[in-house]
């Protein structure tokens, strides 16, 4: 059942049926943005507009474009949106406003009140906050530049990151159905036919295995709009870490996409090295785009979005980041929503351990049992002659996040073995990143993998040093 703030949102922004030139026309987003921050400076919100006097509610609002008979007819489309919202919501879409806790941070503070007002939506809405490689590139291109796409999916969801992109034929599909494919997570901003893409068989599994998100800011049975199209490029950028062109002509969406990225500052944007004398590659690189190398073996996504941390001032996916996070940009009648703390115990910028089992040397001696005092040069208990545990006695301020995760393993799954669904609540990771270090850490014989159920336990008598 929708809130009264969704309804008011929806009844002020959205088309219950595809655009047309006849009837009202929405508020767009700029305008919505502008009524947004006159309704706030009022202490108002959308609403209240859906009682009471309209014209008592809006006393001193004065806008040439918004007028008072324009939102009235909006706000009096009630038995449209009535009919409208049963059959989206038969089909298994959602709706999220930006004053809903999934709604995309990185949108909000990238992009402030010009971030869409809502999104229509299916899939898992978590993937909205994940961030992740952004992956662009033309509707027709060579085969080689498809497999190239592909397998830059599949690398991406192999490194625990997902794939956002927008679904066109092309590069796009290409490259999120390689993550999909690898049992990676990916996001779609659609800018045509959500609706239709919800029930299609290539996405239909993923959606149902919660690993994929389509969402689309823009009727759901809308038709392409090239116009659209552009405007749906900036939100790929927007929701992701760093992005990948892996095809570009010299002019066109994937084109223009590029370069209002580079304007923007949004996120580091690569470009894919090509011999195709036709593609607009180098010369996006020319204007301040990175080249990327042709070879995809040779690319480290995680490198790439690590970078994008820095540009994105802290907002991004990784659940262990010791950052300042950005506050998301205040909502109408909604508070500043409370974003996630670091987990695994990894500390806050104010040095105070947020969530998570406590990852300090001394916490993790006395755990094991000061372990270090009885403990010779080469790593065996003086009393016993074992071998200890090398994970548990590493200085955590000197190792990597990987290693603060095997910390976790040591320290939870030695005496209890531990399904899928109790790591991801101990570590709060996601979990394409989870699958991902599980697996690392039991080809490195970290850990090994029980069956019926599927659980997870840590080897305590083979242990190799960590640092």
């Amino acid at each position: 059942m929708l809130t009264a703030h969704t309804q008011a949102v929806l009844l002020l922004t959205a088309y219950f049926s595809k655009a047309s030139s006849t009837g009202v026309k929405p508020l767009s987003n700029k305008e919505w943005g502008r009524f947004a921050l006159w309704l706030n400076s009022k202490k108002l919100k959308p609403e209240d507009l859906l009682s009471g006097s309209l014209v008592q509610s809006l006393d001193g609002w004065s806008d040439d474009k918004i007028t008072l008979e324009r939102i009235e007819a909006l706000l009096n489309r009630g038995s449209a949106l009535a009919l409208a919202v049963e059959k989206w919501s038969r089909a298994g879409l959602w709706i999220v406003t930006r004053a809903d806790a999934d709604y995309p941070r990185k949108l909000k503070t990238r992009l402030g009140n010009m971030a869409p007002p809502l999104f229509f939506g299916c899939g898992n809405r978590k993937l909205l906050n994940q961030g992740g490689i952004a992956a662009v590139g033309s509707r027709k291109t060579s085969e080689a530049e498809l497999l190239y796409s592909k397998q830059l999916g599949s690398k991406a969801a192999g490194e625990g990151l997902s794939i956002v992109s927008g679904g066109a034929k092309g590069v796009d599909e290409a490259a999120m159905l390689g993550a999909l494919d690898a049992e990676g997570t990916a996001v779609g901003i659609l800018a045509n036919e959500l609706l239709r893409a919800s029930t299609s068989g290539k996405y239909r599994k993923h959606l149902l295995a919660n690993n994929l998100v389509l969402i689309s800011p823009f009727h759901p049975e809308a038709g392409f709009n090239a116009g659209n199209a552009m405007q749906r490029n900036k939100y790929i950028y927007c929701l992701s870490d760093a992005a990948i062109a892996v095809h570009s002509g010299t002019k066109g969406g994937t084109w223009e996409g590029v370069l209002e990225n580079i304007r923007q500052q949004w996120v580091p944007v690569w470009v894919k090295q090509t011999d195709d004398p036709g593609a607009g590659n180098a010369a996006l690189v020319e204007k301040g785009a990175k080249l990327l190398s042709a070879d995809i073996e040779a690319v480290d996504f995680k490198a790439l979005a690590g970078d994008a941390s820095l540009v994105s001032n802290g907002v991004g996916s990784d659940m262990f980041s010791q950052s300042h996070v950005m506050e998301p940009t205040p909502e109408v009648g909604k508070a500043e929503e409370n974003l996630p703390a670091p987990a695994l115990g990894v500390e806050s910028v104010t040095g105070q351990s947020k969530t998570g089992p406590s990852l300090d040397s001394q916490s993790v001696e006395q755990e094991r049992g000061n372990i270090t005092d009885d403990t010779d040069a080469s790593g065996l208990d003086r009393s016993t002659g074992d071998r200890v545990d090398s994970v548990a006695t590493a200085d955590v301020s000197q190792i990597s996040l990987y290693e603060h995760f095997l910390l976790i393993l040591a320290s939870e799954a030695t005496q209890s073995p531990k399904t899928v669904d109790e790591l991801l609540e101990l570590t709060q990771l996601y979990k394409t990143q989870l699958n991902a270090w599980l697996k690392q850490a039991e080809e490195q014989s970290k850990i090994e993998k029980l069956k019926r159920p599927v659980r997870y336990q840590w080897i305590t008598t083979t242990q190799e040093e960590l640092l």
